[in-house]
């Protein structure tokens, strides 16, 4: 590899982007092929899953490994409620969107990640990977390889993460303007869009973490200790959506750095992404 990823790193991109923290080793298979193993920290691996990356020549493989005894766990995924699908799927669909294969079968039957039938099984058995060519892995140009291999495992971890079981919080505060992480300070009404931080890296998965405003990759101008920060705005006012809307990261959450942030809420009802590149332009 160009530039080496220690799995220290790979682990804290993927806790500081999915809200799950994870630990991570790494190795070389039988094929001369380095791999890099994430698990939920804290948690018998037997009992959970692990999320497998391994770098080929110029393609990317990731894999969904749940344990010997993960099985309530595939069950409780395979009945996510809409949130996590529609998170799920927005993921999924970005990364095809970009080139991506989606491998999805469940009891031993091959379905596409979008069937709605994937839902009305009950899950035993989960095979779950994408693969993704054409990439610079191994040459000296474009991005570095760890860059590359960090992009890609937040893609796939944000859409495990977007399906596994969660608790609800209830943060106890009538404030509607979020920060970082997403939903970390949200009203009771608001709780409901952000559980578990799901949304907010489902839509950094898709977006990046550079400013849909002004551009600003934060880690670019701070530093390491900066490296993945950015806050995810509402387009639509949390207070606006109806009962029962399920959100889009794709379409609903955009990301900005707090600067921006702080300016479209400026306004009420707040500027869009649009409006405040006019604003910039004309400054």
């Amino acid at each position: 590899m160009r530039t080496s990823l220690e799995p220290e790193h790979l682990a804290k991109a993927i806790t500081g982007q999915t809200g799950l923290e994870f630990e991570a080793e790494t190795g070389v298979d039988a094929d001369g092929q380095r791999w890099y193993m994430l698990r939920p920290r804290g948690l018998l691996s037997d009992h959970t899953f692990g999320i497998r990356t391994t770098l080929q020549w110029r393609r990317l493989r990731i894999e969904f490994e749940p344990g010997k005894f993960a099985g309530s766990l595939l069950e409780d995924m395979g009945n996510a409620e809409a949130e996590g699908r529609s998170a799920f799927l927005a993921v999924l669909a970005d990364s095809r969107r970009l080139g991506a294969q989606i491998d999805l079968e469940i009891n031993g039957v091959r379905f596409e990640f979008d069937d709605e039938n994937v839902w009305s099984q009950n899950w035993n058995r989960l095979l779950f990977s994408m693969n993704k060519g054409q990439l610079e892995l191994g040459t000296d140009e474009g991005e570095p390889d760890a860059q590359i291999v960090c992009q890609w495992t937040v893609r796939f971890s944000a859409g495990v993460v977007a399906i596994l079981p969660t608790e609800e919080v209830v943060e106890n505060t009538e404030s509607e303007v979020v920060g970082y992480p997403e939903g970390s300070v949200v009203s009771v009404k608001a709780n409901r869009y952000e559980r578990d931080k799901r949304n907010r890296a489902a839509a950094i998965a898709i977006h990046g973490t550079a400013c849909k405003g002004c551009g600003l990759e934060m880690g670019m101008r701070y530093g390491s200790l900066a490296s993945g920060y950015v806050e995810v705005h509402h387009v639509t006012p949390v207070s606006e959506l109806g009962a029962g809307y399920i959100i889009d990261p794709a379409r609903d959450l955009v990301p900005l750095c707090p600067n921006c942030h702080a300016v479209v809420h400026r306004r009420n009802p707040p500027l869009t992404v649009s409006e405040l590149h006019v604003l910039m332009a004309e400054a």
